[in-house]
């Protein structure tokens, strides 16, 4: 099924496999399943009503929708109608999304009750009070209702878009700056799901479970799924419990998510005999937990695995903890650690999956050599061509081909690269380069820390310094003294933090990672303990 799958269209790709398997499992969900010929026959109603609604050709469709079936339908119902999917991060200020309707002229948005007020705000904005498609109860009157589409008949409609037209709008988080969104084509999407299921060994019989926010690379909750005929759950929870109670109802064995949730999880595992818990910070599982054995991988993107970790997860869970690399420009997982052991380096990001061209550059453009710290560029037929309607941060993103991440990595002789930090994020302490991520290994590795991030702060006589925020176990008798201690044991005397501070827990973002924005918004104080 995949050696024309990158000439396909989403919409001809969902066509080809609900003909194929109109009755197997598509789409999986506490709300709503839907087999793979139920799935196209949704799509093709929900496309229908759309351009009724006005709906045309390239258009952008805004999306305001918490992660459930409708998300999916809609990107694949955008897709086959020529229209361009865009998720909006609800979670920004309103002065924010209102700037994200504006430059990428959304016209038409999905949304629910949860997002009422956030629509109220920005509604102002769209010229047809009917182009809002309102999914579930307590919609405006003006609203056209999702539950229309029960209203029309079953009738096919043809996809006749090209695979290189864009279909999404995969928008960057937002949190240094200006949501940019990336041009995605049907192309690029397409050449993902092949480079990651040739790379990762993803297979038709693969339940797949994508963890990660409904506005951060939404694609990526289905779209290995449509090439293979596999199922996919849709669940709307961060909540370790309630995900570990769907692995066991729905028999997932694949995961998408960030590290630290798989230790969470296991807090809410059945115990197994031969499970050896080696580490304090993870539990073997609860009597009465949920049983988690059908998991068989365990993608985890988002933040460094360490050596240390990547073992003990595999022991814990007797499944290939799988560390990957993706940014939105990449359209998702460009590098992986593994699965195999002849592509495996642990504490390692990892190696490109095929299709995918790396290189590692000073500050001219100038390749590094082995070992030597420098800037990731990308390029390859799923790597973006630029943002939308923003040309100036898409000629300082693109150059020549290649995409520069802003990531400092290195890389080795046997082409493993290994992260150590953002352009923006590296400190000069004394006038020497330090990468906070190196910082963060460290603290992260006091057995009494649970987790830990490295930030800028100044001081009048030294200027720029690191800032430690970490936070401890339960009972913890940690302090700055102790902390300092440890890490001079491991760093140099300049790289230790001059200033400690003991919070509750790290701020994290809806897709896992540490809200570095937050931390560095809260002014920094030597003497703070919040525990």
């Amino acid at each position: 099924m995949l050696e024309d799958a990158t000439r396909l269209t989403l919409g001809v790709a969902l066509r080809r496999i609900a003909a194929a398997q109109p009755n197997a499992p598509a789409l999986l969900s506490d709300l709503r399943s839907l087999t793979w010929g139920e799935l196209d026959a949704e799509v093709d109603r929900l496309g229908a009503l759309l351009l009724d609604a006005g709906v045309q050709r390239a258009d952008v469709v805004g999306f305001m929708l918490l992660k459930r079936p409708e998300v999916v339908i809609g990107f694949l119902a955008c897709a086959r109608i020529g229209a361009i999917m865009a998720p909006i991060n609800f979670k920004l200020h309103p002065a924010r999304v209102r700037d994200q309707l504006r430059s990428a002229q959304i016209e038409t948005i999905f949304c629910e009750g949860a997002q009422r007020k956030l629509l109220d705000a920005v509604s102002d904005l769209l010229p047809d009070p009917g182009r809002v498609i309102w999914v579930g109860d307590g919609g405006p009157e003006t609203a056209t209702a999702y539950s229309d589409i029960e209203k029309l008949p079953d009738a096919p409609l043809w996809d006749t878009s090209a695979p290189d037209t864009p279909c999404y709008l995969n928008y960057t988080s937002g949190t240094t700056g200006r949501p940019k969104g990336a041009i995605t084509t049907h192309r690029n999407i397409q050449e993902n799901g092949v480079a990651t299921i040739e790379g990762l060994g993803f297979t038709s019989d693969d339940v797949f479970l994508g963890m990660f926010s409904v506005f951060s690379h939404p694609h990526e909750l289905f779209h290995r799924s449509l090439l293979v005929g596999g199922a996919f759950v849709i669940l709307d929870s961060i909540s370790p419990r309630v995900v570990a109670g769907c692995v066991a109802r729905f028999g997932v064995t694949w995961m998408m998510a960030v590290p630290s949730f798989y230790e969470m999880m296991l807090d809410y595992a059945a115990p197994r005999e031969d499970r050896r818990a080696t580490s304090s910070s993870s539990s073997p599982g609860r009597a009465g937990g949920y049983d988690l054995s059908s998991l068989r991988m365990l993608e985890s993107g988002g933040a460094y695995v360490s050596a240390d970790m990547l073992e003990r997860m595999e022991g814990l869970f007797d499944a290939t903890f799988l560390p990957v690399w993706g940014c939105t420009e990449a359209t998702g997982v460009a590098l992986a650690n593994g699965p195999r052991a002849d592509t495996r380096r642990p504490g390692a990001t990892g190696r490109p999956v095929p299709g995918y061209g790396v290189r590692v550059v000073d500050d001219s453009g100038t390749e590094v050599p082995p070992d030597t710290v420098g800037e990731l560029v990308i390029q390859g037929p799923s790597v973006a061509s630029g943002y939308w309607r923003q040309p100036e941060e898409t000629a300082r993103g693109f150059k020549d081909g290649w995409y520069h991440t802003g990531d400092l990595v290195t890389a080795d002789t046997g082409g493993f690269i290994t992260f150590q930090g953002r352009r923006s994020e590296m400190l000069k302490i004394g006038g020497i380069r330090v990468y906070p991520l190196e910082i963060e290994r460290v603290l992260k590795a006091h057995p009494e820390v649970i987790d830990a991030v490295v930030v800028r702060a100044e001081e009048r006589l030294r200027g720029e310094i690191a800032r430690a925020v970490v936070a401890t176990t339960p009972g913890s008798a940690l302090n700055r003294r102790k902390v300092q201690a440890w890490c001079r044991e491991q760093l140099a005397v300049y790289k230790v933090p001059r200033i400690v501070e003991f919070w509750r827990e790290v701020p994290k973002l809806p897709n896992g990672k540490v809200d570095k924005v937050t931390v560095r918004s809260v002014t920094a104080d030597p003497e703070r303990d919040e525990r």
